[in-house]
């Protein structure tokens, strides 16, 4: 009996990681929409959201193996986690951002 060799698993993109990462922007703007606490709504836009930018500037010159990379999305991250602790409302914000790390992880394997 022949052995069954694993699938290849189809690793994401640098599109398919920018895709998410843009979802996770939009996700986290609307939580900052009023009547959302003033202060968590600074901490999306100060901190959050320009850690995502950071990371996404270096995905889209393709360099998915860059540091910068996880360490935006960790700092962004970071963030949503005091934010969730905060708020729970933020709780969903943050399961995002695992996802995108874990994606980005993916990718930077394929490169």
């Amino acid at each position: 009996m022949a052995k069954e060799t694993p699938k290849e698993v189809d690793l994401p993109d640098a599109r398919q990681v920018i895709s998410l990462l843009e979802e996770a922007v939009q996700f986290a703007e609307t939580l900052a929409i009023p009547p959302a606490d003033r202060a968590l709504t600074v901490r999306i836009g100060e901190e959050l959201i320009p850690a995502l930018y950071e990371a996404r500037t270096y995905l889209e010159v393709g360099h998915l193996k860059s540091p910068e990379i996880r360490q935006g999305i960790s700092r962004a991250s970071l963030v949503a986690s005091d934010l969730a602790d905060a708020d729970p409302a933020f709780g969903p914000l943050h399961s995002r951002l695992r996802v995108l790390q874990e994606e980005a992880s993916l990718a930077s394997r394929g490169e």
